[in-house]
């Protein structure tokens, strides 16, 4: 799997920009911009709408995950082993999730005097925090780690769409009409979903707090949503596989394909998404599915592109990319403890000083990079290598 992720180009560029998106949303939010700069101001409204690069993260792990069981079906090859594929996700996410949550949590009962809650603790451990608005946030001190059980789903649930699809599909064409069926059918059960598990009105929205918050979201930020975004990314994989297959060639064709799914997805975002909303259409997050579709298709067209992979797959982003889960972890905890600490005005819509919001943003940054660097030489990276030596030997 690291492999195939290895030869798709544009894949660390775009992973970086999803993570950078993600730090440049939740930075954003600290900014007012009343009395601010147009410029400022501009900066900071597109960065509210960075909230996608939690849509790009879930198109970008589908297809990644999905590349070496496509490559294997349409070359009519056994699969990948499910068992390895399970072992290599659970070391890839779990270590380095779990101690951002156990560090979270003992700082926010030593530090911060939060209290603690055995049952958000318990669930998000388990992956199955997302399910229920009491435990939909892991802890105060870092939100972001909501979006890591609805990840876990996803993994759980790919091996049976797949599985499924290679025992039934006798071709590439109907491999992508039941991996289309699957996604339609996603998308007709979700008005259901919210129908039936609608939040009551009882301390509902931000201004209660964490959970307040969640109400608020659920069930619109459902795995069934996420899972779609998903299979999108497992659709551009598949159709990625087809093009290796066909030895289709780099040619500007693709280029030119990528900056007109990239601009049709900014321009979506910038005239439908509402930030931490969904979708007054489809009812989803990040202007769900439409946002993933482009990316799905903008993602096809990079890993076959002349220049925009190259442009992409720099040094900076590959090397970003690699610390990118770190990043996700660790940045938003960096930001509470500025603003717990040391910048008391570094809250929502907070900062009025522009220069300081961007010098407080910039250290957040480097901060996060730093401690996502060092976790991943010393935590991620050991854990994977003895995986894979591990499955090489097996």
């Amino acid at each position: 799997m690291e492999t195939a992720k290895s030869r798709l180009a544009g894949a660390d560029g775009l992973r970086a920009i999803a993570c950078l998106l993600v730090v440049w949303h939740h930075t954003a939010q600290k900014l007012n911009p009343e009395g601010a700069s147009p410029l400022i101001g501009l900066f900071q409204y597109l960065g509210m709408r960075g909230e996608v690069g939690v849509s790009l993260f879930f198109v970008l792990s589908g297809c990644l995950l999905s590349l070496p069981f496509w490559a294997s079906f349409v070359n009519a090859q056994p699969l990948p082993s499910f068992k390895w594929y399970s072992i290599n996700r659970a070391a890839r996410i779990a270590p380095a999730f779990w101690l951002s949550l156990i560090v979270c949590n003992i700082l926010a009962i030593w530090v911060f005097d939060l209290g603690f809650n055995w049952q958000k603790i318990v669930t998000a451990f388990m992956f199955i925090n997302s399910y229920h608005f009491s435990t939909f946030f892991p802890t105060e001190l870092n939100g972001p780690l909501w979006s890591i059980g609805l990840e876990v789903s996803c993994y759980l649930l790919l091996p049976i769409v797949l599985y499924f699809i290679n025992r039934l599909a006798k071709s590439t064409a109907i491999a992508v009409a039941g991996l289309a069926a699957v996604i339609v059918a996603l998308q007709a059960l979700n008005p259901l979903i919210i129908q039936v598990f609608m939040t009551d009105n009882d301390q509902k929205g931000w201004q209660f707090g964490i959970d307040g918050g969640a109400k608020q979201w659920l069930p619109f930020w459902n795995v069934d949503s996420f899972f779609t975004q998903f299979l999108l990314g497992s659709l551009a994989a598949l159709v990625i596989a087809h093009l290796g297959l066909k030895q289709t060639k780099a040619n500007l064709g693709f280029d030119f394909g990528f900056l007109a799914a990239s601009a049709s997805a900014i321009a979506l975002v910038l005239v439908r998404l509402t930030p931490g909303a969904p979708d007054s259409i489809t009812q989803q997050p990040y202007v769900s599915p439409y946002f993933a579709l482009l990316m799905a298709l903008a993602l096809v067209c990079a890993s076959q592109s002349v220049y925009v992979s190259r442009l992409l797959d720099n040094q900076l982003f590959t090397w970003l990319a690699k610390l990118s889960f770190g990043i996700y972890l660790w940045h938003f905890v960096v930001i509470e403890i500025i603003a717990r600490k040391f910048v008391p005005d570094y809250v929502y819509y907070g900062s009025t000083d522009a220069v300081q919001w961007i010098l407080v943003s910039s250290v957040v940054l480097l901060i996060s990079v730093a401690i996502a660097a060092a976790s991943w030489k010393w935590l991620e990276s050991p854990i994977l290598t003895a995986v894979r030596r591990k499955r090489v030997e097996a």
